[in-house]
């Protein structure tokens, strides 16, 4: 058995087979950026702009405790105390 070899241009002339070329790296660079933009997430704008859910499983927009002091669990490293508060906006 030989080995699946790459099928030969049909095009015959040295233009035609930039084109070619020219046309993969389009196609190849299309796919590639929307790949990325698909795995893009949307940023989010605020700490404010997270929606959680309550104790009874209802989603609850933290605007509503926008301007006062929330302990937030901090999630960085094992010593030290595992609750902080957030700072005010400058």
């Amino acid at each position: 058995m030989e080995p699946l070899a790459a099928q030969p241009l049909r095009c015959s002339g040295p233009r035609a087979k930039v084109l070619a070329v020219l046309l993969a790296l389009a196609l190849c660079a299309g796919t590639l950026l929307l790949l990325q933009l698909r795995a893009r997430r949307p940023r989010a704008g605020s700490f404010y702009a997270f929606e959680v859910k309550d104790a009874t499983g209802r989603p609850v927009s933290l605007e509503k405790f926008k301007g006062k002091i929330l302990p937030t669990r901090s999630r960085g490293g094992t010593s030290g105390s595992t609750w902080s508060a957030p700072r005010a906006a400058w």
